[in-house]
């Protein structure tokens, strides 16, 4: 039987199959693009399922259509001139742009063109000691720029005003001159992509020092100088000139001319005079030591002074006695914990001219190395010492014509100590004769000072008793304990207390305490103390060819020596401690009232004449 299909059903069906699929576009690869700045071609192929396709790239005219290939686009990318980056948006729509279409797109970003940071600025200001202001012109190729200080103080200020930095300098109040250093940074600091300094530096301020006369009110064998210019000083009076018990009244000196014997800093003393009875000297600005000598008519010797520059101010600690002592070692140019220039002068007992220290610090050596010393004309020379087997040069005599020379006392060391001969030993040569005696068992005789005292005007050697209170006996006192955790001293009674401070504040006493030398209180109830370095000590024996442990032993000389016996003469008393023996062992000691050979050259401490 034959179907028969109705009209209306065909109709539909054919309608049905003559419906054209929705438009489909899409582009391969990325959808986004960064491009560099130079002149490419970008490749893009599109899928649709459309015959036709089109694209938009929203007017960025830098894309050019190179040309079309089926559907593949190539476009020609020009290249970016600029520093700042560009980008596109390139709109593909299928088959056309009108309504119903499809549309894909992708972006396109194309890099800077790179230019090397360039900035230029004006360096190299240089301000008087009055002031100034500068203006130094900045350019870059960055567009902008900032600046900051790097280096310098609030005597500088900076205002940036355009492509000018305007620089002000105010009035330099110091004999010192100073720099300051800008930073310009372009585009800012937080990129530091590239940057400049200028520098300026300002002139010191020059001070015209009027002429002093450091005898005015005095003389003595060391005087202080606190600046730079023309100083002079009485040259016909031996020390301070004063009569003492057991010394011979002095006379005065009739020199003939004047020299440098030597100075710790090249430099220090730029000349050096006589005339009228008067030595003159011209100083620098640098702090240190040096000897001045007058002569007589064929240049010798006949006395010399210490001229000392200290860093520091010098001034007085109350001690527990009243005596009021130097703040820093004789000599020294501060005091400052584990730095040699706390050292000072070494000073054979009873001479009145100071030898230099060592520069070697907590080696651990005995050999002796001083630091060099230098003439007028800047050339180092040597600092002697007498022969280990004769006698003739153990005079006074002949310290006083040598007071660059230590003198030995090798070759009598069996029977004195002292770097005098027997005949000539005196217990009086700083002036306490009698410092040795005591009353109630103290050492209450303070003496005088003497021609041959080493200290400055105003000042003379520590006696013995400004120094026993270190420890509860007096007397010799050592460590028992562990060097690193902690220990107590000790003498024959047991326990003793020891006036030195607990640096740490940890409630005991450790090597943490001690630095290079120990910080002792002068006065323990007002918590007054200072820090005395374990500074070189010259063995007198040796010649000066043999000392100390620097760092390791500390010799402190009092103006007190001890009276000879059958049997050992030249001995003095000094503050003594120690914290190794020659064998490099740990050996904590300290004895204020210790006997050395006078011969040996120690540090000295003075205090305050009353």
């Amino acid at each position: 039987m034959k179907r028969v299909i109705p009209a209306i059903f065909i109709v539909s069906l054919l309608l049905v199959c003559c419906k054209k699929p929705d438009p489909i576009i899409s582009v391969d690869g990325l959808s986004s693009y960064n491009l560099p700045a130079a002149a490419t071609t970008l490749s893009l192929r599109i899928n649709t399922n459309c015959e036709t396709w089109v694209y938009d790239t929203g007017g960025a005219g830098w894309l050019e259509e190179k040309r079309i290939d089926g559907n593949d686009l190539y476009l020609s990318v020009a290249a970016n001139t600029s520093t700042e980056k560009r980008s596109a948006t390139i709109t593909f729509y299928a088959p056309d742009k009108g309504a119903g279409s499809a549309s894909a797109s992708v972006s396109v970003t194309q890099a800077g063109a790179y230019v090397e940071p360039e900035i230029t600025v004006e360096t190299g200001f240089e301000a008087p000691a009055d002031g100034a202001s500068f203006k130094a012109s900045v350019s870059t190729n960055l567009g902008s720029w900032e600046f900051s200080l790097v280096e310098g103080g609030d005597w500088i200020s900076a205002v940036k005003e355009g492509d000018v930095l305007r620089i002000e300098v105010a009035s330099n109040p110091l004999e010192d001159p100073r720099t300051a250093r800008y930073r310009v940074f372009a585009p800012s600091e937080a990129s530091y992509k590239v940057y400049k300094d200028i520098t300026v530096s300002q002139q010191a301020r020059v001070i015209e020092y009027d002429p002093v006369n450091l005898s005015a009110d005095g003389t003595s064998n060391c005087y202080i100088i606190t600046h730079k210019g023309v100083h002079s000083f009485d040259a016909t009076v031996r020390g301070n000139g004063a009569a003492t018990t057991g010394l011979p009244v002095p006379t005065a000196l009739a020199p003939a001319g004047a020299k440098l014997v030597w100075q710790t800093v090249k430099g220090m003393i730029k000349s050096v005079s006589f005339a009228g009875g008067i030595i003159t000297f011209e100083a620098s600005r640098t702090p240190g030591s040096a000897v001045i000598a007058a002569t007589d008519a064929n240049g010798s010797v006949i006395w010399s002074w210490h001229i000392w520059y200290p860093a520091v101010e010098i001034e007085g600690l109350r001690c527990e006695t009243g005596d009021e002592m130097m703040n820093v070692n004789l000599g020294a140019l501060d005091n400052t914990p584990s730095n040699i220039s706390s050292h000072g002068m070494l000073y054979q007992w009873g001479r009145k001219d100071p030898f230099p220290y060592s520069p070697i610090a907590s080696e651990g050596s005995i050999v002796t190395v001083n630091i060099p010393v230098y003439n007028i004309s800047g050339d180092e020379v040597p600092i002697g010492h007498t022969s280990m087997f004769e006698t003739t040069d153990n005079t006074l005599a002949y310290s006083i014509a040598h007071p660059d020379v230590c003198i030995s006392n090798n070759a009598t060391y069996s029977t004195n100590r002292d770097w005098l001969l027997a005949s000539e030993t005196s217990v009086a040569l700083w002036g306490n004769p009698h410092g040795s005696e005591r009353t109630d068992g103290k050492y209450n005789r303070t003496g005088a000072k003497s021609i041959y005292d080493p200290c400055p005007k105003g000042w003379r050697v520590a006696p013995v008793r400004d120094y026993v209170h270190i420890t509860e006996s007096a007397g010799y006192t050592w460590a028992v304990g562990a060097t690193d955790t902690g220990f107590e001293f000790y003498d024959l009674g047991g326990p003793a207390a020891v006036a030195i401070v607990d640096i740490n504040e940890d409630g005991k006493y450790s090597l943490s305490d001690y630095q290079d030398g120990w910080t002792i209180y002068l006065n323990r109830n007002s918590k007054i103390a200072s820090y005395f370095p374990a500074a070189t000590r010259y063995d007198g024996q040796y010649a000066m060819l043999m000392g100390s442990m620097v760092g390791l032993w500390a010799n402190y000389w009092t103006n007190t020596a001890t009276p000879g016996s059958d049997d050992m003469n030249g001995l003095a008393i000094a503050l003594s401690y120690g914290i190794m023996d020659y064998n490099h062992n740990y050996s904590i000691t300290i004895s204020p009232v210790s006997n050395g050979s006078r011969a040996d050259a120690y540090s000295v401490r003075c205090i305050k004449e009353q």
